[in-house]
């Protein structure tokens, strides 16, 4: 009579239901915005979330078009409209997307930033199984 491993059991519920992703989506966002009602912030945030997995669509980033606006500017200190790719991959790193590749030397102007860091985002966004 072979037994089941409670521990691979719980492991493999979390994996399923991608828990540990949505933990670490909820807790980011909330200390993100501080929210006064912390508990009424979360409800919110997982009725979005459900909406996304209903329409089996990733979650949305937290950075919004500002947030990249100002982090461009951050490297663009001379005010010249164009970054290096090396400053690219720092954005991308400060963003928390840590295996951004530039694929040329190429100076980036603000419009293909946003549309880098879009795409990278995108990549690493929350995507919760689909609800059956």
């Amino acid at each position: 009579m072979s037994r089941k491993d409670p521990r691979r059991e719980a492991e493999e519920y979390l994996e399923q239901h991608n828990i540990r992703g949505l933990f670490k989506h909820l807790s980011t966002k909330l200390l993100f915005a501080k929210p006064e009602d912390p508990k009424m912030f979360l409800v919110d945030e997982l009725r979005k979330v459900y909406d996304c997995q209903k329409d089996n669509q990733p979650i949305p980033s937290m950075f919004e078009d500002k947030d990249l606006v100002a982090m461009y500017g951050m490297f663009d200190v001379t005010g010249s409209g164009k970054i290096s790719h090396k400053q690219v991959a720092q954005a991308m790193r400060n963003l928390g997307i840590d295996d951004y590749e530039a694929p040329s030397e190429e100076k980036v102007d603000l419009a293909t930033f946003k549309a880098i860091a879009r795409e990278e985002l995108d990549k690493i966004a929350l995507r919760m199984p689909a609800i059956e």
